[in-house]
């Protein structure tokens, strides 16, 4: 069986607004949105709308609206974070969120590519409503999402131990080039 995204998720757009609060807001914005799952950090600011429709929450998908091509699935997150303009929060009803975040990540692609002659291709409502999910058991879909989040936590882990390795070959070179000082 096949459902739309729509059936099975909800979807909430997170515009930008100017609303000025009276406090700060840790917020996640488009360029904290990393390839392979990384968010690097969180910005305060008090031009967020800070309420449940940009509450991000644990199981969440978070998407960049303008010039997607991954997503960004929330394992642990902490309370009160909210996501700026621009950012498309995806909450998993009726499928496990993991195995939605790895077929949104194979999607998503799909539609930048199909939106490449745009000067800057944003996924719209239209795009992510429609996108085909396989229904499947769901043992085989905790099975998916749990190999999709271990190879992405591999990938980050061997990308780490690369710099790791060609940081120790430059010291030792750079010992070797100065005398071994």
């Amino acid at each position: 069986m096949i459902k739309k995204l729509k059936e099975i998720a909800k979807i909430k757009f997170c515009l930008a607004q100017r609303v000025v609060s009276e406090q700060k807001h840790k917020t996640l914005t488009p360029m904290k949105l990393l390839d392979n799952n990384v968010i690097d950090g969180f910005v305060f600011d008090d031009k967020v709308r800070a309420d449940d429709d940009t509450k991000i929450c644990n199981g969440d998908i978070i998407i960049k609206r303008i010039s997607p091509s991954f997503v960004n699935y929330i394992d642990k997150i902490d309370d009160d974070i909210y996501a700026s303009g621009n950012l498309i929060i995806i909450s998993a009803i009726s499928v496990e969120p993991k195995y939605l975040a790895y077929i949104l990540n194979q999607e998503i692609p799909k539609i930048t590519q199909s939106l490449s002659g745009a000067k800057i291709p944003a996924v719209g409502r239209n795009d992510l409503e429609e996108i085909q999910v396989p229904i499947l058991p769901i043992q085989k879909q905790k099975a998916i999402g749990e190999l999709w989040k271990k190879s992405i936590e591999l990938y980050k882990l061997k990308s780490k131990l690369n710099e790791l390795e060609l940081s120790k070959i430059k010291s030792i070179l750079g010992k070797a080039t100065n005398g071994g000082k």
